[in-house]
């Protein structure tokens, strides 16, 4: 099980990472003569090696224009990672020693001026230098609440039992590397209840120009807008694409660059294509292409995701029906059965045609692999816990929650068990 490193709060008297005796460096907010951070032989800065928190916090915070917001977001961050129970502003600022921190940082979140949106490039920056991705997974998170005045409460469906529930729903773009997973950007999805009421809308300060955009469409608009930052090369992108054009999406993420395996309906239509790769004019559903298939077509392969064991696979050349004009790529169904109930198939649709079918099928584990950092890590460094009621703020709180629980990832990768001191005067 991942653990959350415990919290080692600064000593009486020194100063946070983000707030340097002589000031960091005007435009990369890092020490050093050549503003890199790095030592004069190149090597990278020692600060890195010590202490990992301090260095993210450095490099995802250097898009803040004010020494008091890094320092401030340093301050939450690390309060993130030290806090026991629900990570509320008092909880989270307990562990400075300081009392009127608790206001200081709820400003910071809540009333402050500072852009989220260039935190998060930083973050996939910095992360995709130290845990590049081997794949982008566009993970849905429903998250209950008690109350109706945080901002995006509605009623949702459970997608599991089909029953409402009254909770927070947002979109995250995680990435999965060999460290662990993390997310890097996030979407609240808001209801007509928000949208259409002016006393809402304007008691949350929603931006005028914001629109209802279902889950399919906030992943496509973070995998095409966030994902680049984190450098090349670009790897798959993992999306439920069953409530969807299954062609649209693939269309657009092959112009953005970005390979891809969906999860699409069993009634997406799809064409077959020939052993030359022409298409045979005719469209079918996923399940009938799939269910006309000689068994001889199948193989047996084990498949990673927890509690699957054996299934019963085959890939089938093809390309979506609802594709827009345009080029096309060769596309390749992938069949997933439960080889003691066949009617139990999964569908995905990939243009990572010359993949073996192994790799594909664990490729399609990835999203459930993930599954311990997006619930346990993700609760325990607060990423669900905002309860406030403006959007501005709930971003602002799951950006910091975000770059925290990078943090507890690069913490465990190097088995520590606690924060070390900052050497750094506040």
């Amino acid at each position: 099980m991942s653990t959350v490193a415990s919290y080692v709060p600064p000593r009486p008297g020194v100063r946070l990472s983000g707030d340097t005796g002589t000031g960091p460096h005007p435009e990369t907010g890092r020490p050093g003569p050549d503003g890199t951070g790095n030592r004069p032989d190149g090597r990278p800065d020692a600060v890195a090696d010590a202490d990992p928190v301090a260095d993210l916090s450095r490099r995802v915070l250097r898009p803040l224009a004010r020494r008091d917001q890094r320092r401030s977001g340093e301050l939450y961050i690390r309060g993130l990672l030290a806090a026991t129970g629900r990570k509320t502003i008092r909880n989270i600022a307990s562990h400075t020693g300081v009392p009127a921190d608790a206001q200081r940082l709820h400003h910071f979140v809540s009333d402050s001026t500072w852009c989220w949106c260039p935190v998060r490039d930083a973050l996939a920056r910095h992360m995709g230098r130290l845990a590049p991705p081997r794949a982008w997974v566009v993970h849905t998170a429903t998250m209950p609440r008690t109350g109706r005045g945080g901002v995006g409460v509605d009623y949702f469906a459970d997608r599991g039992t089909g029953r409402s529930a009254n909770a927070q729903r947002a979109v995250g773009l995680w990435a999965a590397s060999e460290r662990g997973g993390y997310p890097v950007d996030w979407h609240l999805q808001l209801t007509s209840r928000w949208l259409d009421d002016a006393h809402l809308r304007a008691q949350a300060g929603i931006p005028a120009d914001t629109v209802a955009v279902d889950g399919v469409g906030a992943g496509l608009e973070m995998v095409l807008d966030t994902a680049p930052a984190a450098g090349a090369p670009r790897p798959p992108v993992l999306l439920d694409a069953r409530q969807a054009s299954a062609g649209r999406v693939a269309a657009l993420l092959g112009a953005g660059g970005f390979p891809y395996l969906l999860r699409i309906s069993a009634s997406q239509l799809l064409s077959p294509l020939t052993a030359d790769g022409r298409g045979t004019g005719r469209a079918v559903t996923a399940r009938r292409l799939a269910g006309g298939l000689a068994p001889r077509r199948f193989s047996r392969v084990r498949t990673p995701a927890p509690g699957t064991g054996h299934r019963e696979v085959a890939r089938v050349p093809c390309q979506t029906a609802d594709t827009p004009p345009g080029p096309r790529r060769r596309q390749l169904l992938l069949a997933q059965r439960d080889p003691f109930s066949p009617l139990d198939t999964a569908f995905w649709l990939t243009d990572l045609t010359a993949l073996p079918t192994g790799a594909l099928v664990r490729l399609a584990a990835t999203p459930a692999q993930l599954a311990q950092d997006v619930t346990v890590t993700g609760r325990r460094v607060g990423l669900y816990d905002f309860e406030g009621r403006t959007f501005a703020g709930w971003h602002r709180h799951i950006t910091l929650a975000s770059a925290a629980h990078a943090a507890a990832l690069l913490l465990r990768s190097r088995g520590r068990s606690g924060l070390p001191p900052t050497d750094v005067t506040r």
